[in-house]
């Protein structure tokens, strides 16, 4: 028995007219004759939004238009005929050819007004699908159920679990899950099914998970001649894949997928919707068909579940070789290994750790300690280079009101970046490392609001840390708190926090 995820996309079951109901017919067959054979099956579709877009162009307050006009054009029509007049003729002629022109227009589906968005087409479109679904269930003798996923699901651990249990109860009492992403709740840009179906694969312990796409599988060429068969993770997110489809993620998104459900122990397989018996096919593990993702290691275990495969990505950080083999000892991620940060993200949000030489490595994920901006600011650091920073940081967004100066000083606010005068600055701008010098420059070219917005942060994400830096008072005067307590804080400052951590296999 295999239960697998099957992400059918827009491109798929796309068709002139809408949706190709042939297609969508055909793999609920197939898909009913996995589940006599003892398979459980959980779809995630597409088509919702075009199956609105569609709806909307025939139906709505504009729907009884075209069979009024054509009446009305018929009339006319018909004075025209009764008429003896050639002037008038002449301008009834005109009024038809008015009258015609506004007819075409409502009786031509090809596009939905331009005010309308993306939102109610879903909201339109998913009802509809589903009840296209029910009906070709029915007729093969499968029971759906029905799921929307929003991205505010994917952000809740506690959420995903759950949604987990629902999945394997219905697959277990032989329904059919149908699942989509809520597009009618979340924007385009937020979610697009293909992570959905990696979420779905991992919390519904899913061995495998079928793309089928408008392509046999992954091509490199245009000209779809040079097929790729097998990938490894790193491979498939390293290759630059043919466009193809008219979906909204693209073959791109897809390999990008495949790559991270791999890496939580899910083998996935690109291939066609019309293939014949592509369902029947991707369940034989002798097959030969699509372009095939292995999965690398095993699946993981109930507690790594949401950050390693089901949650969002915020962002990247990118580590270094040395940072690496640490995490793989169970070590946490220090701010001396990071030295690349992608994304804007606040802490809490879970990123993914890449390989800084060779990003198509994916190396784990976990939950940042610390925002993007302040990880950016204290990246690749020393312990001492990191309390420099932070002194002068407090220094620059409290000193003024915590010292005598005036405010009309001209030495005011540019002294406190002074090298001469603050031996923090001095250190930071001597520092024999680039990233050092750096940061030196961050502090230096921020502004005023930049210099709160950042103090306020870190104050946010390491209250300890701040603390133990306020009360010395030491940063008023440019110099790091030199005690056992501070020096230790600092050390045990981190990009990712420990427990969250999560490693693939290597």
């Amino acid at each position: 028995m295999t239960r697998q995820v099957i992400k059918l996309g827009s491109s798929s079951i796309a068709s002139r007219d809408g949706l190709a109901l042939d297609v969508i017919a055909g793999l609920v067959s197939q898909i009913a004759t996995a589940q006599r054979a003892g398979h459980e099956i959980i779809l995630v579709t597409s088509g919702a939004a075009r199956l609105g877009q569609r709806l909307l162009a025939f139906e709505g307050p504009t729907a009884g238009a075209a069979p009024a006009l054509r009446s009305l054009v018929t009339s006319v029509r018909s004075s025209v005929q009764a008429s003896a007049a050639s002037a008038a003729d002449d301008e009834y002629d005109r009024l038809v050819e008015s009258l015609l022109s506004v007819l075409h227009r409502f009786e031509s589906p090809q596009a939905p007004p331009e005010a309308v968005d993306a939102a109610l087409p879903s909201a339109v479109g998913q009802p509809a699908l589903m009840a296209l679904y029910r009906q070709l269930a029915a007729a093969v003798g499968v029971e759906v159920c029905q799921i929307l996923v929003s991205r505010s699901d994917l952000a809740s651990a506690r959420a995903m679990g759950d949604l987990g249990h629902l999945l394997r109860a219905a697959v277990g009492r032989g329904l059919l899950p149908i699942v989509n992403g809520n597009d009618a709740t979340d924007p385009l840009s937020a979610l697009d099914n293909d992570q959905v179906a990696v979420a779905i694969a991992v919390a519904a312990e899913a061995s495998r998970l079928l793309f089928l796409t408008d392509v046999r599988a992954a091509y490199r060429d245009a000209s779809l001649s040079e097929r790729i068969d097998r990938l490894t993770p790193a491979q498939a997110r390293a290759v630059r894949a043919a466009a193809s489809g008219s979906g909204r993620g693209g073959m791109g998104s897809k390999l990008s997928a495949a790559a991270r459900a791999a890496c939580c122990g899910v083998e996935c397989i690109i291939g066609s919707a019309r293939e014949p018996d592509v369902v029947g096919r991707s369940l034989n593990p002798r097959a030969r068909m699509g372009t095939v993702v292995k999965a690398a290691g095993a699946q993981l275990d109930p507690g790594r579940r949401w950050i390693g495969g089901m949650a969002y990505s915020a962002g990247s950080i990118h580590v270094n070789r040395d940072a690496e083999q640490s995490l793989r000892t169970g070590s946490t991620l220090f701010l001396s290994g990071v030295k690349r940060v992608d994304g804007d993200f606040a802490a809490g949000s879970v990123v993914e750790l890449l390989d800084v030489r060779h990003p198509e490595r994916l190396l784990g994920r976990g939950s940042v300690a610390l925002p993007s901006a302040i990880l950016r600011l204290l990246r690749a650091l020393s312990p001492q280079e990191v309390a420099c920073v932070i002194s002068i940081l407090l220094r620059l967004r409290y000193g003024s009101s915590l010292t005598t100066a005036e405010p009309d000083d001209a030495e005011g606010p540019k002294s406190l970046l002074d090298p001469d005068v603050y031996k923090d600055c001095r250190e930071l701008a001597a520092g024999t490392s680039r990233a050092s010098q750096e940061a030196y420059a961050q502090l230096a070219a921020a502004s005023p609001d930049r210099i709160a917005e950042l103090a306020d942060s870190l104050l946010l994400a390491q209250p300890q840390l701040c603390t133990t830096f306020l009360l010395d008072k030491g940063f008023l005067h440019g110099q790091v708190p030199a005690d056992a307590t501070a020096r230790r804080v600092v050390r045990a400052i981190h990009a990712v926090h420990r427990e969250s951590l999560v490693v693939y296999v290597g």
